[in-house]
């Protein structure tokens, strides 16, 4: 049942039914062309013999010589001298003269004649049994005297050829039919024969051979655009599993990294009798892992749910003037803790579009990594303005910065320019690769810019 049920097979079904409706129009065609044309073949055979027995009434000779001339005439080839009838009438519809093969017998007029304009009748009588075609010219007068020809011939020709005919047909079409499903399934299998390869490789393919593509081969047609298609998905899926190893990987790092430190820090405080401030020592170093162990999963958490709803975010007019003086508010105490300067300057009428949560994160984050890094009696600024149709915010510190090599990829998962100083801050590695999905998603753009020692600036356009 699964040959029955692939497209090979469809294809080669369908061509044979539009090859066997092509056909049976031409054989159907071709069969009432050639019945027409035997019909006025006999037809005009039969004009000819009544035309002859015109002439002799015409001519005035009597009925016993238009017999003995008539019955003496050779017939048209294909035609038994026997297979051939005539007979005429007179006013009183009495047969006066007839050929010898009628045997005293008539040809009787069929109630349903075929009349032309020159009142020629023809019609399909039988005689005994025997299928004719007959003929009736128009009536003819001679001294005073009406008479009437009627001539037919055996019809056996006409419906032996059509019979061969048909049967001829019947066995052609049967025959094509047969030839057309074969050829149909041969050209359809080479067709899809790429289809086939694209099969067999897409079934060879696992998540540890990504790397591999489907062939591409033959010409430009909707076949090949198939395999770009399908090896441009390919292309996607395997970005999207080197991703997952790689967070994968950073995440079973960064874990193992907190509890092995965690671990040593019992260890060592179970290794002996300790100090109450040595044990203290110990508790708020393991609170410091478990700290960042929980905004690392926080955060988690926070990406995984607002890039899984990427297209459920509702945008909506902001009051950007409101959102920042509530940043400023928020990170007053940091800022006073660390006795530094902050400055907002924002635009008379700051209006922004997109989601409020997640623009308020956005920012969040990076006024807290400007503030961690930036050291005591230092200055971070956020400047805020209306550029074309786009806002531009700009947060500047002037802080320990960011060397030139590490600038590239500070937007990736867990990277750290310094993996000890960033922990003993409380960074995962995570803030940044969130601030650049909100802008993204947000169809902004987020640009670095940063010196060693002379600061970094963040710039957001939305």
């Amino acid at each position: 049942m699964r040959f029955f049920k692939s497209i090979g097979w469809k294809i080669a079904i369908w061509h044979s039914i539009i090859f066997m409706f092509i056909l049976s129009l031409f054989s159907g065609l071709l069969y009432m062309i050639f019945s027409d044309s035997l019909t006025d073949e006999v037809d005009s055979m039969l004009a000819r013999k009544g035309d002859m027995i015109a002439y002799c009434i015409e001519r005035g000779r009597p009925s016993s010589e238009i017999e003995n001339y008539m019955n003496g005439l050779p017939v048209s080839s294909g035609i038994e001298k026997e297979e051939m009838y005539w007979q005429v009438e007179d006013g009183q519809g009495n047969v006066i003269a007839a050929s010898q093969n009628l045997h005293g017998e008539r040809i009787s007029v069929s109630e349903t004649l075929e009349k032309t304009e020159n009142r020629i009748i023809r019609w399909d009588p039988e005689l005994n049994g025997i299928p004719l075609r007959a003929m009736s010219l128009p009536l003819i007068t001679h001294q005073k005297t009406t008479y009437r020809i009627t001539v037919a011939a055996n019809d056996r020709i006409k419906h032996f050829a059509i019979e061969q005919l048909r049967n001829m047909t019947i066995f052609c079409v049967i025959g094509f039919l047969g030839i057309a499903i074969v050829m149909g399934w041969l050209v359809s299998r080479k067709t899809l024969q790429p289809i086939q390869t694209i099969i067999t490789a897409a079934n060879q393919m696992t998540a540890t051979s990504l790397h591999e593509r489907l062939p591409i081969e033959g010409p430009e047609d909707e076949l090949q655009m198939l395999a770009k298609t399908m090896n441009g998905m390919i292309d996607r899926l395997e970005v999207s599993f080197a991703r997952i190893q790689q967070f994968t990987s950073d995440v079973s790092h960064e874990l193992r990294t907190s509890l092995t430190i965690m671990r040593g820090e019992v260890d060592v405080a179970l290794s002996k009798d300790r100090t109450a401030e040595e044990y203290r020592q110990v508790l708020l170093s393991v609170l410091e892992e478990v700290i960042y162990l929980s905004d690392m999963v926080e955060k988690f958490l926070s990406m995984s749910t607002e890039t899984s709803n990427a297209k459920q975010i509702t945008l909506k007019a902001i009051d950007g003037n409101a959102m920042f003086d509530y940043l400023r508010n928020r990170f007053l105490p940091m800022i006073e803790n660390k006795r530094m300067e902050l400055h907002v300057r924002t635009a008379e009428s700051l209006i922004l579009h997109g989601d409020e949560d997640l623009l308020r994160s956005l920012f969040v984050n990076l006024i807290e990594n400007a503030i961690k890094y930036t050291p005591e009696g230092g200055t971070v600024v956020i400047h805020a303005k209306n550029k074309g149709e786009f806002a531009q915010i700009q947060v500047m510190d002037n802080g320990i910065g960011i060397p030139e090599q590490h600038v590239p990829f500070i937007f990736e998962r867990f990277y750290r320019v310094d993996d000890s100083r960033t922990r003993s801050q409380g960074g995962t590695g995570l803030g940044l690769s969130l601030c650049k999905w909100i802008a993204e998603v947000h169809k902004g753009t987020i640009e670095v810019h940063s010196k060693p020692e002379q600061g970094t600036t963040v710039t957001v356009s939305l």
